[in-house]
């Protein structure tokens, strides 16, 4: 055996033990539990990226047992799972098909709430008569804080019916055909600008009695004078501000709320 076949041989033993010690470091993390809501984060996060299709459901069972609420789950460690996901993305440590997969199953714990462990959901939605429309324009690539958004406003004792990426016709007829009390409208990032400007000023110019019109998520949360920029009535920072600020009914007394995004 030549020399250089004697040295290919020793890196693939030493790459052999390095991967082999990194493996194990890795699988003692995951089944050492969490101890910090951060850890929680990141095993959550890891997990909902995972090729696993219950890892995460097994998380959430474990993270519920400690104590936490479903309601802490969707309205907290949900949010902070979505733009911990993002941030991977951002700085290249997550690839696409990890973002996509993860995102699809945060999603999922909205659009079907048997995600979370059996037994554990309890109906928030409680009829005020009131209603509200969630708008999604039909540029944003981000769906989840709109998701996010109207579990809060049910959390209120709203209904909140979801308009996504509709034309401005179909959104007109929707707002007339309704009666809603306040139309929200979901703002990810700069890109919903010109197409929120649109989507206002054809509701306000359209109808004879437009409800009040609220901007929020990621992009209002980091920015200054947005309903000016949009045309909105409002622009807030939570579920919460954008029900006080409309003068709508609420059910709760003391609710920890997210962003609109």
């Amino acid at each position: 055996m030549s020399g250089r076949d004697q040295s290919d041989d020793r890196d693939t033993a030493i790459r052999f033990l390095v991967e082999a010690a990194l493996k194990s470091v890795a699988d003692k993390r995951r089944f050492r539990s969490p101890q910090t809501k951060d850890d929680w984060i990141d095993r959550l996060c890891e997990e909902i990226m995972s090729a696993s299709e219950t890892s995460h459901q097994a998380v959430l069972s474990s993270l519920i047992a400690t104590g936490v609420t479903s309601d802490e789950v969707l309205g907290d460690y949900v949010p902070a799972v979505a733009r911990r996901i993002g941030e991977l993305w951002v700085q290249d440590k997550a690839t696409f098909v990890q973002v996509t997969i993860g995102a699809a199953r945060l999603q999922a714990l909205f659009q079907n709430r048997t995600d979370l462990p059996r037994g554990t959901w309890l109906d928030r939605t409680v009829p005020l008569g009131q209603s509200i429309l969630m708008i999604l324009p039909a540029v944003e690539d981000h769906t989840l804080g709109a998701f996010v958004a109207a579990d809060q406003f049910r959390r209120h004792g709203l209904w909140v019916r979801m308009a996504i990426r509709l034309s401005n016709a179909e959104l007109l007829r929707v707002v007339e055909e309704g009666r809603f009390s306040m139309l929200g409208i979901s703002m990810a990032t700069y890109k919903s600008v010109e197409n929120v400007q649109e989507i206002i000023k054809n509701l306000k110019s359209s109808l004879d009695r437009c409800p009040p019109i609220v901007v929020g998520g990621k992009y209002v949360a980091d920015s200054d004078g947005v309903e000016v920029l949009t045309g909105a009535d409002l622009a807030v920072r939570s579920a919460r501000e954008a029900i006080e600020g409309c003068g709508l009914a609420s059910v709760a007394k003391s609710l920890t709320v997210d962003s609109l995004a």
